[in-house]
């Protein structure tokens, strides 16, 4: 209930207690089912309907709330998905089962389907790039010999800033190529 109270979604059991999916704002009352494939695990897979049902205080049985058409992957929206409530029409692009694009009116057209593809390849290059280090080597990481060259490079480098004549007449972005970064300059 925690995972509810922060916002965050979490699988389902559809009614007939066979398929899960993804419910990405879950509420107290809410249930579902699935009309298309499942796979080994039981999640909802490929191309289907999913209709939700919404618990009103007051009523006993569960109301139609909307119904949803689209493809499914582990259990969640994956693309472009219509949606049909209240006698009107709408779609939007979902990513892992999460609505990236706002409802718009109508079905999906084709150049939904290229817009999707677009994002997903955009997330899986974001996903696949490494974690960037937070610290570099430590003291006793690096051998001997290489400290004293990175010390005597240091020095070398100081004796450039240091040295007034002739006065070296490069503009900042030429500077920034040739030279390391000023945080690894050192102090002169």
């Amino acid at each position: 209930m925690a995972a509810v109270a922060r916002g965050e979604g979490n699988y389902q059991l559809t009614r007939n207690e066979k398929t899960l999916v993804w419910n990405d704002h879950p509420k107290a009352g809410d249930e579902a089912t699935w009309f298309g494939e499942r796979d080994r695990n039981g999640l909802a897979r490929g191309f289907g309907r999913l209709v939700w049902y919404s618990k009103q205080p007051g009523s006993a049985k569960p109301l139609l709330y909307a119904r949803y058409w689209g493809r499914m992957v582990d259990g969640k929206f994956e693309g472009p998905v219509n949606v049909h409530s209240k006698r009107k029409t709408h779609y939007a692009i979902f990513v892992d089962g999460a609505r990236v694009t706002h409802w718009a009116p109508g079905t999906a057209p084709l150049r939904a389907t290229a817009q999707w593809r677009t994002m997903a390849s955009a997330r899986q290059r974001i996903a696949s790039e490494p974690e960037a280090p937070g610290e570099g080597p430590t003291q006793a990481d690096i051998p001997s010999r290489s400290i004293e060259f990175i010390l005597s490079a240091r020095e070398s480098i100081r004796d450039l800033t240091r040295e007034r004549w002739p006065p070296i007449d490069i503009d900042d972005s030429l500077r920034v190529l040739a030279l390391p970064p000023r945080s690894l300059r050192g102090k002169p």
